[in-house]
């Protein structure tokens, strides 16, 4: 089973040699097409699950790196652990993240948030070396690794035993992003990162001719800049943004509603239950514990979920979708919940009993909205600007019956393929052998 884009990189990397496939599509370039110019290299047939194990694999580095860093910075092997899982759990299915190599630059960039946010520069030589070696693979396959500056230069000016350290990843981080941008400038029409998807007559490399008929021709334009677009799309991705932190059946029904009054009624409702209480649980952690170093990688976090979220509404102007920048964001709040986990649990009525107690809530609300990942990821208006969160039908199932019963007439050996939808563009079908879904 490949991912849209993956089989697209797929068909770039079979045609044409690894340099001039960095020219078909800008983003997510270096690392995910080494990997996938690896895995062609191996029978075709053996293509999906040579790429599932390769992404498993960086899955599980990036995952390690979060929990290193973040015991390092806590001492507690609980936040060290969901803090690691959070790759694996977090609520946003219809990225189809997990499992796929192309989308690997999104996780390895958490990971390295996790790294400077925690200010994790290395604490031996090797450890920087091998840190700065993540920052530039990070910088050279997401440009979006940028806004992690922001947070190094204070570093540097801030901690001067450090800055030898600092400059050396910071350095790497930055080469990174000086390829990431040459070869955008080199590539003809000139291709950007994000933005509003556009039907352009590309001349990109030639590839197969179904990777065009799947969306390769499509490539993303930057709105210019327009204050007053992005104003006005600040209610619908801020009210976007928090639908996808609820559970169902509030995410799907609320964000389909258009009256003004109840909109703000819900950013009001949802921004209290999810940014007040660890807000305040922040104050007082601060106040109980003046040297705990939580409250600063909490706001050090906030600072990137804001500075990505910023960054993309300027980008897309208008409403966030799942399928754009919101993993990110989603990654950071609930990191920071993991971090205000109280050590110790007391029922008592005071203040911090009141809202620890607020803030496991928050944990099983996550717990609420993991089970989701094994749902039906496809959101009920496709293919790209759909607002609703999931569809209630189980498609699988009926896919993979008709399936079967087809392989009944066919060779055990014979192809075939299982796709939840006909449009070819909003689903992922599976190529399978008939004996591989045998009942």
């Amino acid at each position: 089973m490949l991912n849209n884009e993956e089989r697209i990189a797929v068909g770039s990397a079979l045609s044409q040699n690894f340099f001039l496939s960095l020219n078909d599509w800008s983003y997510g370039i270096l690392l995910p097409r080494i990997f996938i110019s690896l895995a062609i290299k191996f029978p075709l047939e053996y293509l999906p699950i040579i790429l599932l194990s390769m992404a498993t694999l960086l899955w599980a580095i990036y995952s390690l790196i979060i929990f290193s860093v973040i015991f390092r910075a806590t001492n507690r092997y609980s936040i060290a652990t969901l803090a690691g899982l959070l790759l694996i759990l977090v609520p946003l299915p219809g990225l189809g993240m997990q499992g796929v190599v192309w989308n690997s630059f999104w996780p390895m960039f958490i990971a390295l948030t996790a790294v400077v946010c925690c200010s994790a520069y290395g604490s031996s030589k090797s450890s920087t070396i091998g840190l700065s070696i993540l920052a530039f693979f990070t910088a050279a396959s997401n440009p979006v690794t940028a806004v992690l500056l922001v947070l190094i230069i204070f570093d540097y000016w801030r901690d001067q035993v450090s800055r030898k350290k600092i400059q050396f990843f910071a350095s790497s981080l930055f080469i990174g992003l000086l390829f990431s941008l040459y070869v955008q400038v080199r590539q003809e029409p000139q291709y950007r990162y994000l933005g509003d998807w556009t039907q352009e007559l590309a001349q990109t490399s030639q590839t197969f001719g179904w990777i065009e008929e799947a969306g390769g021709n499509r490539v993303r334009g930057v709105p210019p800049f327009d204050i007053s677009n992005i104003v006005r799309g600040v209610p619908g991705s801020v009210k976007y943004l928090l639908t996808q932190m609820a559970p169902e059946r509030f995410a799907s029904e609320w964000i389909l509603t258009e009256d003004a009054f109840s909109n703000l009624t819900h950013i009001v409702v949802l921004t209290a239950i999810f940014f007040v209480v660890p807000l305040v649980s922040v104050l007082l952690l601060r106040r109980k514990s003046p040297d705990s170093p939580i409250p600063k990688i909490m706001l050090r976090l906030g600072i990137i979920f804001v500075a990505v979220e910023v960054l993309q509404i300027y980008l897309i102007g208008g409403v966030v979708q799942t399928r754009q920048l919101l993993f990110v964001p989603v990654c950071c709040y609930w990191l920071a919940v993991f971090l205000l986990l109280p050590r110790s649990f007391k029922t008592t009525f005071n203040l911090h009993g009141v809202f620890s107690i607020c803030v496991i809530f928050l944990l099983l609300v996550f717990g609420l909205l993991t089970k989701q990942n094994f749902r039906d990821p496809l959101d009920v208006k496709l293919p790209l600007v759909g607002n609703g969160r999931y569809e209630e039908r189980d498609l699988w199932r009926p896919a993979l019956k008709i399936a079967r019963e087809n392989c009944e007439t066919m060779s055990s050996d014979e192809i075939i393929i299982i796709s939840q939808k006909t449009d070819i563009w909003v689903d992922a079908p599976i190529v399978v052998k008939c004996k591989y879904i045998a009942k």
